[in-house]
Formats: structure tokens, C-alpha cells, sequence
């Protein structure tokens, strides 16, 4: 039996770590990502300023996702039900379950998004970015490209 090598142990502050940003109006800081787990979990930061469209509708075949509001307002979509998250709302998503989120409020959101297991997903989030990189828009083809090679499927609402 091959052992894991042993890591020390890792403290991010508020502000820290590695992120990139969507359009023009979210941030996605990557507090943990399966490099630091085995694949495990990741543990990202999700920023949203007001009128952010967060994620569409969608699948995971394989990933167990988790949003817990840290700040602001966001609305999550579970299946056919969206409810108002506020600090402390939690939401837990299966795979093969249906959900997004978007910020339809005044103010600036966060959330915490963990994946498990977490493989590579930071590579959605540094693909979403590159995308939308100085106003660009892009198309279908190219947002369902990304989707698929990192488990994830559209669905209409």
C-alpha cells in the first residue's frame, strides 16, 4: 500500500489565495483544490457583485457540490424549487440533481462552494475566465466544450 505523501498543513486569510475572475462581475478564489486533498474536496470562494448570473442550471453526473452564503443575498436553485440564501444558507447538491445560483440582489455576495470529490474543478472556473476575458461573450459551443470535460451538463430551467 502506497501512503499519501504528508503535507503540511494550509492557512489562507481573508483575501488569500489563488483566484481568477469572470466576466466582469465575479471572483473565484480556489481556497483548496484537489492537489491539496487527493482529489477529495476543494473549497472555493465564490464573489458576486449585484446582478451576477452565477451558474445557469445544471448537472453533475459524478460531484457532490455544497454552497454555503458567507455574505449578501443569492438565490439557489435546487431541482424546481429557488429560495433566497442569506449568511448561513446551505445547500447541498447530489449528483445528478439540478441547481445554480445568481445574486439578484443590490448588494455584493459570497459563497463558499466545495466539490467532492474535487479532481481538477478549479480548470471550470480558469476556463470560465479565460472566456470571458475582457468583455467577451462566448458562444454555446465553447461554454458546453468546458462544461463537459469538467462534469458538468446544461439543463433547461
Amino acid at each position: 500500500v502506497t501512503l499519501p505523501a504528508p503535507r503540511d498543513p494550509k492557512i489562507l486569510h481573508e483575501g488569500e489565495g489563488r483566484y481568477v475572475t469572470i466576466g466582469d462581475n465575479a471572483r473565484c478564489t480556489f481556497k483548496v483544490v484537489g492537489e491539496d486533498t487527493d482529489g477529495q474536496l476543494g473549497v472555493f470562494e465564490f464573489t458576486m457583485e449585484p446582478g451576477a448570473n452565477g451558474a445557469s442550471p445544471h448537472i453533475h453526473r459524478k460531484l457532490t457540490e455544497i454552497f454555503y452564503v458567507v455574505e449578501g443575498e443569492v438565490e439557489l436553485m435546487a431541482g424546481d424549487q429557488k429560495t433566497l440564501g442569506r449568511p448561513g444558507s446551505l445547500l447541498l447538491v447530489p449528483p445528478g440533481q439540478v441547481h445554480g445560483f445568481t445574486n439578484s440582489a443590490t448588494q455584493r455576495s459570497t459563497l463558499l462552494i466545495l466539490f467532492c470529490p474535487a479532481d481538477q474543478r478549479e480548470g471550470y472556473f480558469e476556463g470560465m475566465a479565460e472566456l470571458t476575458r475582457d468583455g467577451r461573450q462566448p458562444t454555446r459551443e465553447e461554454l458546453l466544450e468546458l462544461m463537459r470535460r469538467y462534469d458538468q451538463e446544461p439543463v433547461s430551467a
